[in-house]
């Protein structure tokens, strides 16, 4: 039997199907998270229509292949089917068969900071030496208990609830041959690493490093606000506007495609509130850390 074949612009117009629609037509139930859907049952799946995308985050902390994306990974993520199957039910051309994923139970994980380590050492010598940041700063978030070391010796980066509980911690490992990146279990992403200032300016970052990185080069801007999205969605941006009279925003995401892309989204929907200004890195770097490598050579 001969195998069923797509064209690039039959399978652009089944990933272009809202994913709303598709998750109502596959009978999921939807709560309403400000910008989010939360799919309950599934272990962390949630679906933003801006990116008619889905994640499901605990199939992302086990490392299953297949953890998010558009309508056509929904559809294969909730029926466990094929790429073909997916797309064919997708443009209508054949339904799909009755088996389901079985939903997972969820379970409510209680948030704590890592182990710490009885020392600073290879933080320090990972963010000043290797990343180039001033030790000024350094200090500062050691100061302000929003930087420390745990115990394997990598970076933790916590970020506090507005009544100055720690809710959030990102980490960053120290080992340059083994770039280890992720964030402690419980984590609230509304709280993600960030720091108030005196004005009513607002820099927003991708990762702590940016953040930390741009301070060195630019020291006057300690006394802003400075938020870390830990990531690329804009979680924590919302819930820190919330508390704070901010009038300027500058976004300082990477020059990537992703970068570059929500920026232009956060532009759009943030623009309609706020002074916004688009200040990502020079030509040529990615990040402002690769910039602030560039210039101390």
């Amino acid at each position: 039997m001969r195998r069923q074949r797509f064209s690039r612009e039959q399978i652009a117009e089944a990933d272009q199907r809202d994913i709303l629609g598709v998750a109502r037509e596959l009978n999921l139930k939807l709560e309403k998270r400000k910008n989010t859907y939360k799919v309950p049952g599934y272990g962390g799946l949630y679906i933003t229509p801006m990116k008619n995308a889905f994640h499901c985050f605990s199939a992302d902390m086990s490392r299953e292949n297949n953890c998010g994306g558009g309508p056509i990974q929904l559809v294969m993520f909730i029926h466990q089917c094929t790429f073909i199957e997916s797309v064919s039910y997708l443009l209508g051309i054949k339904g799909l068969d009755t088996y389901k994923r079985e939903p997972v139970e969820e379970k409510e994980i209680e948030f704590s900071l890592p182990e710490r380590s009885d020392s600073f050492r290879h933080i320090y010598a990972y963010l000043i030496k290797t990343r180039k940041i001033d030790r000024w700063v350094v200090d500062q978030f050691i100061k302000e208990k929003m930087l420390y070391e745990n115990k394997y010796h990598s970076c933790v980066f916590v970020g506090y609830d507005y009544d100055g509980n720690p809710r959030h911690a990102a980490i960053r490992g120290t080992m340059t041959s083994k770039a280890f990146k992720g964030e402690t279990r419980g984590s609230d992403k509304r709280f993600a690493f960030h720091r108030s200032g005196e004005n009513k300016m607002l820099h927003v970052y991708e990762s702590p490093i940016d953040m930390m990185s741009y301070l060195t080069l630019y020291p006057d801007a300690i006394k802003d606000h400075h938020v870390a999205l830990c990531c690329l969605a804009d979680t924590s941006l919302q819930e820190y506007v919330k508390h704070y009279d901010i009038q300027r925003i500058f976004l300082h995401l990477d020059n990537d495609e992703w970068g570059r892309n929500q920026t232009e989204k956060l532009k759009d929907f943030y623009g309609k509130s706020y002074d916004i200004w688009d200040e990502s890195p020079f030509d040529g770097y990615k990040d402002f850390n690769e910039q602030l490598a560039g210039r101390k050579g």
